[in-house]
């Protein structure tokens, strides 16, 4: 897990979002005697450099005293805007909304040692606006293809708060997205919870566990959340919030992917892509609806 020591270093880890032209729904395949197509072409987050402009998939929510309401899903392409000038080593986010905010040099945060996150707070008056930036991992080896950020727009008076929940990355393109066969991956779950009413929120990072499978053929997405906390304000004694199946649907010629969850008394959204060679990662954004608690989280992953 690398560390980053400026922001600088994250202007080379952010990636760039392709843009998805519409294609028609025949086979595409090459004439007889023809040379097969050429293999799709990646850059991995690492290795991008430069001006760069790329969209999102993932879960609005607003968060108060009181915990999380009001979540929204926004499948890819259609949810926060990120642009990236090298120049000026300036980040400017965009809502569906229309809502903005720009970060620079100034506002971003040391980094925690060891940590693969770059934070930015910026504030004026009562008004708070936080950016963070994730590399994921799944087993410890971060991903090369995806990444997660997290906008906080907050009201210090009252500590309400908009949230907005992004994946991004380089997607895989939609001539590149499998059509036929099945795949299961391995995948790692972020997130945190809150009771109902109120109280100490949970991190759910360390003892929750996820599945995920993608059937390519139907496009047919399948998940499942057994979700599992400690407080976040300290303590080691573990609490079960349950389990909560998922179904949805990869959108046709794209790798977005939008659906739903479900438990006992339980509803949620979730709503991400594939990223990289033949969806070799993918990850999505959920929000959950309990009776006796909120959450939300993200879910990445990569091809077993």
């Amino acid at each position: 897990m690398r560390a980053l020591k400026s922001s600088s270093a994250w202007a080379t880890a952010l990636p760039l979002f392709t843009l998805l032209a519409a294609c028609s729904g025949g086979s595409g395949g090459a004439g007889i005697g023809s040379a097969p197509p050429p293999p799709a072409s990646y850059t991995k987050i690492a290795d991008m450099t430069g001006d760069r402009s790329f969209q999102t998939a993932g879960i609005q929510y607003d968060t108060s005293p009181a915990g999380f309401s009001n979540a929204s899903s926004y499948a890819l392409g259609s949810g926060v805007t990120v642009a990236y000038t090298a120049a000026n080593d300036t980040y400017r986010l965009t809502a569906p909304d229309g809502t903005s905010a720009t970060f620079d040099p100034s506002s971003a945060q040391q980094p925690t040692p060891g940590s693969n996150s770059q934070i930015w707070i910026k504030t004026v008056g009562t008004t708070r606006d936080q950016f963070t930036l994730t590399v994921p991992t799944v087993s410890g080896v971060p991903l090369s293809y995806t990444v997660l950020g997290i906008w906080g727009h907050i009201d210090t008076a009252t500590n309400h708060a908009v949230f907005r929940l992004a994946v991004g990355g380089a997607p895989t393109l939609a001539s590149d997205m499998p059509k036929s066969g099945t795949a299961t991956y391995s995948v790692g779950v972020r997130g945190g919870a809150v009771p109902t009413g109120g109280g100490s929120a949970y991190t759910l990072n360390a003892n929750s566990t996820a599945t995920f499978s993608a059937n390519f053929g139907t496009g047919a997405i399948s998940t499942s959340l057994a979700l599992a906390g400690t407080p976040a304000s300290g303590g080691s004694a573990v609490t079960s919030f349950g389990t909560f199946n998922g179904t949805g649907t990869i959108a046709s010629n794209s790798p977005g992917f939008t659906g739903t969850l479900s438990g006992t008394g339980a509803t949620g959204l979730f709503s991400g892509a594939f990223f990289g060679p033949q969806a070799s990662e993918m990850g999505y954004d959920w929000s959950l609806t309990a009776p006796s608690f909120t959450a939300v989280g993200t879910v990445t992953g990569v091809k077993q």
